[in-house]
């Protein structure tokens, strides 16, 4: 005769005779059978019911604040970039730009936004990475990776630099600031103010320094704000790692060596009879 196996309801804290608490979703996703999800998929169900899938609890209702941050600035610094890139291939007509933006009335409020996003993104991260820790505790021995070698190992690195490579960019905004907005210079004067910048060694290298930092943010920051905003699938997995490592190599280099080209240019201008 067959044996038939009667399937007993699993309890759980919410579900007690006499409780009167709700079973939640990570309660629920705890009891899902293994079958279904796996260990490694119940296990990050788990995570990310528990952390909001976006980098903090959504009762805090500012964990989408990094990822979001992170892709504005993004956005910002390619246009930045081409912007400054004019003054190396075009001078008269970066002036002409430069002169045209100081006209207009939306200019001084979106330069405060820009400068709350700059400050503000890598605090939130700050915050995010020291709360983690603290949930993690201490851990064991060197942590390492899960990733293969060559670009992946180089993200997964860049990851733990973070907060270094985000405090970097803190003080280059400060120099930045100081240097070419607090003191804006007058039309037709911009080139000449930027230079006057990077004639100091110290301004030139945190120049260069904070362009190698933009690169290893963007190296993971890509893939992993999409990843906080439930954008990344295994479908689009693939491209949206491949934009980001451009993005970090355009960034990065752009952004580090367009300074340095323009003292160069600078000099040989200078030198010449």
């Amino acid at each position: 005769m067959a044996l038939h196996r009667t399937a007993f309801p699993m309890t759980t804290p919410g579900s007690l005779p006499g409780s009167t608490a709700t079973p939640t979703a990570t309660n629920a996703i705890a009891t899902a059978p293994q079958g279904l999800l796996g260990d490694a998929g119940a296990a990050g169900l788990r995570a990310g019911l528990a952390g909001g899938f976006f980098g903090a609890r959504p009762s805090t209702g500012t964990g989408w604040l990094i990822p979001i941050s992170g892709l504005l600035l993004v956005l910002f610094l390619l246009v930045h970039l081409a912007g400054v890139s004019l003054a190396l291939l075009d001078p008269a007509g970066f002036e002409q730009l430069a002169e045209a933006l100081h006209r207009q009335s939306w200019l001084p409020p979106l330069e405060v936004a820009l400068a709350a996003a700059l400050l503000f993104h890598p605090l939130l991260a700050l915050v995010r990475s020291l709360s983690n820790r603290h949930a993690r505790g201490a851990v064991a021995g060197p942590q390492r990776s899960r990733r293969g070698g060559g670009l992946e190992a180089a993200a997964a690195l860049a990851g733990r630099w973070t907060p270094w490579s985000g405090a970097l960019l803190l003080v280059f905004l400060v120099v930045h600031l100081v240097q070419l907005r607090l003191h804006r210079p007058v039309a037709g004067a911009e080139l000449e103010a930027l230079l006057a910048a990077l004639a100091s060694p110290f301004s030139l290298g945190l120049y260069g320094l904070a362009g190698a930092a933009v690169g290893l943010h963007l190296l993971q920051g890509h893939e992993s704000a999409h990843r906080s905003l439930g954008w990344l699938t295994p479908a689009n997995r693939d491209r949206i790692r491949g934009l980001g490592r451009a993005l970090a190599l355009l960034l990065g280099a752009g952004l580090g060596l367009v300074p340095i080209a323009l003292v160069l240019k600078d000099s040989l201008v200078t030198v010449q009879p």
